[in-house]
């Protein structure tokens, strides 16, 4: 797993982020919908990640949250993290603090393991030693990654509007 490191969103990495956007669309993540404004206004978009990060214009009912992609050595990006400074809804104590998603032609190959122990390294510098993830009851993979951190087990909430089952672990 050498060769991958966090980085914050930059316009540097325009070209890969689209094809990570155009993956996303396609394996139906719901989490398509956080990155259109990426494919009309890419700069914007830029400028809103690394404003909520700072708690600056972020619009009402969200709270800060900050992003980082995962690169390979060639500037490839393999994954997105979102870490949200605080829960403080009942809508964001499902969702939890941190989500992330691993690009599909990278997956089952310990990126998301590597993606959420860096995380997790960046939740801490921001004075979370506590956080909620929540994955898809379905979603194995994503499962056996938080329990390898030592998620422990909370609840199993039905979301109602996406019509699954949930996981809320706390790492």
């Amino acid at each position: 797993m050498q060769g991958v490191k966090l980085v914050e969103p930059s316009i540097i990495y325009r070209e890969s982020f689209l094809e990570f956007i155009k993956d996303v669309k396609e394996t139906g993540y719901e989490s398509y919908e956080l990155y259109t404004k990426a494919e009309k206004d890419f700069n914007e978009f830029i400028k809103e990640l690394l404003e909520s990060s700072k708690g600056i214009n972020i619009p009402e009912g969200w709270v800060p949250c900050s992003s980082y992609w995962l690169v390979n050595d060639l500037g490839e990006i393999i994954g997105v993290i979102r870490i949200r400074h605080y829960v403080d809804s009942e809508f964001l104590q499902m969702i939890g603090h941190i989500g992330y998603e691993i690009k599909s032609t990278h997956r089952k190959k310990g990126y998301g393991s590597k993606l959420l122990e860096l995380g997790l390294v960046e939740a801490r510098k921001i004075g979370l030693e506590e956080v909620i993830i929540t994955c898809d009851e379905s979603n194995i993979g994503s499962r056996k990654i938080i329990e390898k951190f030592k998620g422990k087990y909370i609840k199993s909430i039905f979301d109602r509007e996406n019509q699954r089952n949930l996981l809320q672990y706390k790492i």
